[in-house]
């Protein structure tokens, strides 16, 4: 897109294409906010254009998956597309050894939460993997981890061992499990919360990182759990999108 294209540039439409759907957001007098709905694919979200009646003069897109890319490309072919993608990334701002096999996502994700507060960051990403990622105070991303998501964790019992009852999620009060239950729910939620605070730690250890955000769909339920502080923003990689395009 030339830069005449981008001063006429008014309203963005902000796509972030995952695995199995598609996430929007717009920013409204500044603010964000997310277009609720479930969008499995372009036509989807051609639908919801056409009955909002809402007019963006671009689409700025990141995705996990080329093939759902080039569908949405060709079902909204009248619109204009800033397409965020590794080769995106400033030169200098990325220490990982296989950039071409990063999820954009984990990336921005990281830059969303740093420009904002403009220090380093750890940003952990709940959805359906967890992603634990660090960026440096200079907008260096340096890497991280991918575990399976919270809901995998709470499954995995239900297919491998269906004779163990279901448990509400919850940490018991007291340590050990003296039931079967509190048993299952320190050995679900609670190793699962202990694994992510052993990761930053690891992270506080090595790089003095001392601001944590959280985002994804486990986000707000993952929050309460936390032995420390912990920031909740589901925008961050619609934030991370924005800088990008702009610069």
């Amino acid at each position: 897109m030339s830069d005449n294209d981008l001063e006429k540039v008014k309203k963005s439409l902000f796509i972030d294409i995952g695995n199995s759907s598609f996430k929007l957001a717009e920013k409204v007098n500044g603010e964000w906010e997310r277009i609720e709905g479930n969008y499995r694919n372009g036509l989807a979200i051609k639908s919801w254009l056409n009955y909002s009646g809402k007019k963006f003069d671009r689409a700025v897109v990141c995705s996990v998956r080329e093939d759902r890319l080039k569908e949405l490309e060709e079902t909204l072919s009248d619109v204009m597309f800033t397409k965020i993608s590794i080769d995106t990334i400033p030169k200098g701002k990325l220490d990982y050894q296989t950039p071409k096999t990063l999820g954009i996502d984990r990336y921005l994700g990281c830059l969303g939460a740093q420009t904002e507060i403009n220090d380093s960051v750890v940003v952990i990403d709940a959805g359906t993997a967890c992603t634990i990622d660090f960026m440096d105070e200079h907008g260096v991303y340096r890497g991280g981890i991918i575990a399976p998501g919270l809901r995998s964790m709470l499954n995995i019992f239900k297919e491998n061992a269906p004779q163990l009852p279901e448990v509400e999620s919850k940490l018991p009060e007291d340590w050990p499990g003296k039931s079967t239950t509190t048993s299952l729910q320190w050995g679900q939620l609670g190793f699962y919360i202990d694994g992510l605070e052993a990761a930053i730690k690891r992270f506080k250890e090595k790089y003095n990182a001392s601001h944590i955000y959280l985002t994804g769909g486990s986000a707000e339920f993952l929050s309460a759990f936390f032995s420390f502080e912990v920031c909740v923003d589901n925008f961050l990689v619609f934030k991370g999108m924005d800088v990008l395009s702009a610069g």
